[in-house]
């Protein structure tokens, strides 16, 4: 295993014990659960199966012409007040999404955006149906359901005019909804999209997670209250100058809250194969390092396994959207 690692300690880290020497040594199992230990041959738990399932149905709802999406957990960020004042929508510019009214009811949310065609899809999980968030809506004045919802393919679909945004809302199931919008949209063409998420969702259609691999990397770092995926590197910023990597295949970021205000990073970047792979490690944490310059995380590395490389990176809470923002779709 390929691997290289670098760690900054706390301040308050204490100065380990001299350990008197014995005749006979028996070695000892080293801890992988501090955050602080040696990376290369730390073991990272994969997805929690439950969490994973979560997110895994609302990226279904993203068509696989949507080459990347954001998650964030709000439900798990509402029960901590400080970390909801730090981290929220607004911070990674997903607050355009959904409706203001809407956003507040929704307790997952994720965004895939399209540049090429300027448009936006937005899956999101809530206690309340489309239905009812409309009419609370309706319930301040706010007429968000026009005429009430058609159907599509077994599934209700409804045409919003939100003070001059134009975007149609679809129900994928009881919990589960999707809003599509896009710049300057026609009616039809935001009623089209958000049929083409249904159409991902039941299956008739490819998903971005059928993207090879893809699915397998998110399914192999450990579940956070935000997540990335991408189905390339191209639109990765923390690789914008590092050509070498574009060859890679996909890559899934998550995040999620470690004791003392620190927020830690887990991705997997996966690639052709094992010796590309390889050639990517040196570039992958000069990029890292430069970085490290700027935003000083408190620990960082990288190592290969296989045709992927593994990074995680330490930082404290107040620099998370920055840091997100490396992995995070440049779109």
């Amino acid at each position: 295993m390929a691997a290289c690692s670098t760690a900054t300690k706390l301040a308050t880290t204490a100065a380990p014990p001299t350990v008197e020497p014995t005749a006979t040594p028996v070695p000892t199992p080293t801890a992988t659960t501090i955050p602080y230990g040696d990376f290369a041959n730390a073991e990272i738990s994969p997805a929690d199966p439950e969490r994973l399932a979560q997110l895994t149905k609302l990226f279904s709802l993203v068509p696989e012409s949507f080459n990347s999406a954001v998650f964030l957990d709000l439900e798990s960020l509402k029960s901590n007040e400080s970390l909801a004042d730090l981290i929220n929508p607004e911070i990674l510019g997903m607050d355009v999404a959904l409706p203001s009214i809407a956003s507040g009811l929704v307790s997952r949310i994720a965004v895939a955006a399209d540049t090429q065609n300027r448009s936006l899809v937005t899956p999101f999980q809530s206690e309340f149906s489309i239905g009812d968030m409309l009419r609370l809506a309706g319930g301040f004045g706010i007429n968000l359901g026009g005429d009430g919802p058609t159907s599509y393919e077994g599934h209700d679909v409804w045409g919003i005019n939100a003070f001059g945004t134009v975007l149609a809302m679809a129900a994928a199931d009881d919990t589960t909804g999707v809003a599509a919008a896009g710049q300057a949209i026609a009616p039809d063409d935001a009623r089209a999209l958000a049929e083409a998420s249904l159409d991902a969702f039941d299956g008739r259609s490819a998903t971005l997670l059928d993207t090879p691999g893809l699915s397998g990397l998110l399914a192999d770092v450990p579940s956070g209250f935000a997540a990335a995926v991408l189905s390339g590197c191209s639109t990765v910023p923390l690789f914008d100058d590092a050509q070498e990597l574009s060859v890679c295949t996909g890559v899934a970021v998550t995040a999620d809250i470690l004791p003392g205000d620190l927020v830690v990073f887990h991705s997997l970047v996966g690639f052709p194969d094992q010796a590309v792979a390889g050639l990517a490690i040196e570039q992958t944490a000069e990029a890292l390092e430069k970085e490290n310059r700027s935003k000083d995380f408190e620990d960082l590395g990288v190592r290969q396994e296989g045709q992927n490389l593994r990074i995680r990176l330490i930082v404290s809470l107040p620099k998370f959207a920055e840091v997100f923002q490396l992995f995070a779709p440049s779109n």
